[in-house]
């Protein structure tokens, strides 16, 4: 066997004396000290560019001195952007999960314009076909990307075909296999309404199910986004494709205010059955925004006399006008919380966070902390406000305001050399003290 077969990478456990030299050497070069010049006065050649230190760091210490490309973290966020928009990069096949996921954003929009059609008159039979096929792609991509079986198998354990392809699990089983846990209860029982709707009266003409069903239809739609920004990240998010998130329609219509019993009540006999079937099995469900989403419009003109579309009248504990009052008990009433707005400059956030970890912190390596923990865009991105919780980008300013909560995160993040380098990307150092000019020792 020739050594050309043999020529293969073996690591040996590093020496005493190669640690030793290996943190000197790194020192230097923490202190600005060049590697091509390193190389040069340790073993005097500087013809390997600073190769030859980078893998006596890295295999010695385990420490990384090699900056990644910017152009190709570029690359690689605009693939990302190319897959979220349901196409592949030229030369690459797109995933199992991938294709599935595509197929359930298309079929959702699909449903959304559905639903926003004003001149729909077979909206919620409609929608729900979309919405079910929606889901079923979605949990498919769920169950594909965790490496598990989403295909009906038959006793020997192979996949059951029809025509030639895998035959999926049920809708329904697929939820109870992708949707575990009590937290995903009312997202459970939310699809299986749909599923029955899509079962019983997608081939009926039920004109006052599309009243009835906008709690169910918006508590589905979050639902849905919900999942997938969850599990695969928000650039797969449909909310930045929509102007609104569920069209409401009918505002004008009085019967929109009427009560959900009276309305419910002009259905056949065995849709009233099924809409009550989930609430009557498990009360909890009426509380639980994710099962149906109940919100009150009250349609009120201004003092100027416009007449607008449709305006959110919020009223107080204690001052709900008496002609709505007796409905209150079939709406959830959503608290807004109110807190304090980002407020923190991008300078005080650098001082206090190297005053608490001990390490060098300047305005790039905190732009690039926001970046990577998710406080701003990322690089390439047009500025936004990505997290209110920690920071916001004030567009008058063109500049962002930060939060306590971000700066309690990077003090979290970086408090080690190894947490400070995996959240800024670079090398902790030590920063300098402060000195107080206004504090004297007793010497003086």
């Amino acid at each position: 066997m020739t050594n050309r077969c043999q020529n293969r990478l073996v690591t040996m456990p590093a020496t005493e004396e190669q640690q030793q030299l290996a943190a000197r050497l790194f020192t230097q070069w923490q202190a600005g000290k060049p590697k091509s010049q390193i190389e040069r006065e340790e073993w005097g050649d500087g013809k390997s560019h600073g190769r030859r230190f980078d893998r006596l760091i890295s295999q010695t210490l385990g420490y990384p001195t090699v900056k990644k490309s910017k152009l190709a973290d570029q690359v690689k966020d605009l693939e990302l952007q190319v897959r979220a928009l349901g196409a592949v990069p030229v030369g690459a096949q797109p995933e199992p999960w991938e294709v599935n996921l595509s197929h359930a954003r298309r079929s959702c929009l699909a449903a959304l314009r559905v639903w926003n059609d004003p001149t729909s008159t077979f909206r919620t039979e409609a929608f729900a076909l979309l919405l079910v096929t929606a889901w079923n792609a979605l949990l498919i991509a769920l169950i594909q990307r965790r490496n598990q079986e989403w295909r009906k198998v038959d006793d020997l354990g192979q996949p059951t075909k029809h025509h030639g392809d895998d035959v999926s699990l049920d809708t329904q089983d697929l939820s109870r296999l992708a949707l575990r846990g009590p937290n995903l209860l009312g997202t459970r029982e939310n699809l299986a309404v749909w599923i029955e709707m899509r079962n019983k009266v997608a081939h009926r003409h039920l004109p006052a199910l599309d009243a009835v069903l906008i709690p169910h239809a918006q508590a589905a739609l979050l639902n849905f986004e919900r999942t997938i920004v969850d599990e695969f990240g928000l650039p797969y998010a449909l909310g930045g494709q929509l102007s609104v998130p569920l069209q409401l329609s009918g505002f004008r219509d009085p019967g929109v205010l009427a009560s959900r019993k009276r309305l419910q009540a002009s259905l056949p006999l065995d849709v009233q059955a099924l809409l009550a079937e989930p609430e009557t099995a498990n009360p909890a469900l009426l509380g639980d925004e994710t099962y149906t989403m109940r919100v009150a419009f009250i349609p009120i003109v201004p003092a100027s006399g416009r007449n607008p579309d449709v305006i959110a009248y919020f009223a107080r504990p204690g001052e709900v006008p008496d002609a709505i009052s007796e409905h209150i008990e079939h709406f959830l009433v959503l608290p807004k919380g109110i807190g304090t707005r980002p407020n923190i400059r991008p300078t005080d956030v650098v001082i206090e966070v190297q005053r608490r970890t001990g390490f060098r912190f300047d305005t790039n390596v905190h732009a690039e902390a926001a970046r990577r923990l998710g406080a701003r865009p990322k690089r390439g991105q047009p500025d936004d406000t990505v997290d209110i919780r920690l920071a916001e980008y004030i567009s008058a300013l063109k500049a962002y305001l930060y939060t306590q909560a971000w700066i309690e995160l990077l003090c979290e993040k970086c408090v080690t050399p190894e947490g400070f380098f995996k959240a800024t990307g670079k090398l902790a150092r030590v920063s300098c003290p402060v000195i107080d000019n206004n504090q004297q020792s007793s010497a003086e």
